[in-house]
């Protein structure tokens, strides 16, 4: 396995501080998030970011985003969709330049305003639309499964992705911790299967059984070495990338601190 960071877990400071110090932790890569007026629009800084993680024998395990809460790829409303469409399109030529391979998309929200069947329309749809511009660029969009009421079981998270890919590469960005409330991990890694093409792993205590109940990998309800096996069984050895926030008090532990924990399960 190869183990990274994703940006709301940094310490402090840009993506190059940053890369410095995940580097001096003995991290893989370090995942950057695409937000509305970060860096990552800027074709200059991408370059710069670029040479910095390449000095430093960092690679990116992709390119994700906040945006899509927002710009959402399932509303009504087709200037939102078009908007976050222009993100996702970003994301890609920033995933190119950076060799990261895979962007991670939030494909829809289930509202009051997007009914679960006029969203999962409108997601395929613009998913299909990503996933033709990603092919140009041997790019692979990457579904994560989010607290959006969207895609509930792992049957129709495999049936998404399945009917994406026939507009282009489309697999899933499975989020270990994400699931923990509604399911068992390792039975959703059993389904999905070879379509997994990025795991994010954060933890979660079923005891708080809100959004407050995320925590640190080993620190909550998920059966570390059932997701371990699972992984195995389906021939999953590339990424795992934390998706954690830094601590309130010396925030520069937190990522050798949680490196240790994953390593310990995992290598």
């Amino acid at each position: 396995m190869r183990f990274g960071l994703n940006q709301m877990g940094f310490p402090n400071g840009g993506l190059e501080t940053n890369a410095e110090q995940l580097s001096s932790a003995g991290y893989d890569g370090i995942e950057p998030n695409l937000t509305a007026d970060g860096p990552l629009w800027d074709d200059g800084a991408v370059a710069a970011f670029g040479d910095c993680i390449s000095t430093l024998e960092l690679e990116v395990p992709a390119v994700s985003t906040t945006l899509h809460w927002k710009q959402q790829l399932s509303s009504p409303d087709a200037e939102t969709r078009e908007a976050g469409i222009d993100a996702g399109e970003r994301m890609i030529h920033v995933a190119d330049e950076l060799d990261a391979g895979a962007i991670l998309v939030v494909p829809a929200i289930v509202d009051e305003e997007t009914p679960y069947d006029a969203a999962y329309d409108r997601a395929l749809e613009s998913v299909r639309t990503l996933a033709e511009t990603a092919a140009e660029y041997d790019v692979t969009v990457c579904i994560e499964n989010v607290w959006n009421d969207f895609l509930l079981s792992p049957l129709e998270f495999a049936q998404f992705v399945d009917e994406a890919s026939e507009a282009g590469p489309v697999g899933a960005y499975f989020d270990v911790g994400n699931v923990r409330r509604f399911g068992r991990p390792e039975q959703w890694i059993r389904i999905l299967g070879d379509r997994i093409e990025r795991v994010h792993v954060k933890d979660y205590d079923a005891d708080v059984d809100t959004i407050h109940g995320f925590t640190y990998p080993l620190q909550g309800d998920v059966d570390w070495y059932a997701v371990r096996d699972a992984l195995a069984d389906i021939g999953y050895d590339g990424w795992l990338t934390a998706e954690v926030p830094p601590y309130q008090t010396a925030p520069e532990r937190m990522p050798p601190q949680l490196l240790d924990n994953l390593q310990y399960v995992f290598d």
